[in-house]
């Protein structure tokens, strides 16, 4: 077997609250209208948003829609719809609870065609959720629209963005050319599995270790499967083996079978290791994480 010599490369979306905007004019903030269901701001969150929105640059103008009162949600907005000088664009405060309502879901579907229908289909419409929310409570007409979540540490900047008709300016994230995820599973008697696979490009063939001194903890060993799918039964790999590396430094597994986009290798320990080296055996790349429960 070659020696491993492990390089690191790269480490390791009641009823709604609708908004409407302006474009920024040349000394004129743009106006953004946010319309809500009543029971979502009773501990001040969308007093909150709508503070935050005001900060970072927007005129933020509250709408409070009470669907119970029996007035069409269209009728209470078309006003500051209908008048580009009233509005820029529609923001939707949307919560699990709302999303729930079939009827919040059907007056808002109707209020977004009127309101496209008069200004247009580059008018912003955006869905803004507080929180995680299951995809499939989400609108149609919202999931082809823009929405963006308050746990977004850039909503601010997307929203503001959306109502201006530019690009957001937000920090794109670097991502490591593997993916890597650690599962808790009891599949083949072990405790922990850490999956791995490639990004782009294949490895093989393929090596995954730890250090020699927590061999005995960690008692690794390998299997090859879909992608995100842990492997509970056995599987078979070809030209497979295990040992210490050159160096006596770590104590390798490895494999001709290669490592995809869409084929994970999952490394099955009793505990996690300190450091996991993956990746091509006895070439590059290589990588090094420390696992993560």
């Amino acid at each position: 077997m070659h020696p491993i010599c492990v390089e690191p490369k790269h480490a390791g979306p009641g009823c709604l609250r609708i908004t409407a905007c302006r474009q920024i004019g040349a000394r004129q903030m743009a106006t953004v209208w946010l319309t809500y269901a009543w029971e979502d701001n009773k501990q001040g969150d969308v007093d909150f948003t709508a503070q935050e929105l005001q900060r970072y640059g927007l005129t933020v103008k509250l709408d409070r829609w009470n669907i119970s009162a029996g007035r069409r949600l269209w009728e209470q907005i078309e006003g500051f719809i209908s008048k580009p000088e009233e509005s820029d664009g529609w923001l939707l405060y949307a919560t699990q609870a709302s999303l729930q309502s079939q009827s919040c879901k059907e007056e808002f579907a109707y209020a977004l065609d009127r309101a496209l229908r008069t200004r247009g289909g580059t008018y912003p419409v955006i869905a803004l959720f507080p929180g995680p929310i299951e995809s499939s409570l989400i609108p149609s007409a919202i999931k082809t629209r823009l929405y963006v979540s308050l746990t977004d540490p850039d909503w601010k900047e997307r929203v503001k963005a959306a109502v201006e008709g530019h690009a957001p300016a937000v920090n794109v994230r670097d991502l490591a050319p593997y993916y890597a995820k650690v599962h808790q599973s009891t599949a083949r008697g072990a405790q922990w599995v850490i999956e791995v696979r490639p990004r782009a490009g294949t490895w093989s063939p393929f090596f995954a270790a730890v250090p020699l001194a927590e061999k005995g903890g960690v008692t690794p060993c390998i299997l090859r499967g879909p992608r995100d799918r842990v492997p509970v039964g056995g599987g078979v790999l070809h030209m497979t083996g295990e040992g210490p590396s050159n160096d006596g430094a770590w104590w390798t597994l490895f494999a001709d079978d290669e490592a995809t986009p869409t084929q994970s290798y999952f490394v099955y320990c009793q505990q996690l290791p300190s450091i996991l080296a993956f990746g091509v055996n006895g070439g590059q790349p290589q990588y090094k994480l420390t696992p993560r429960a």
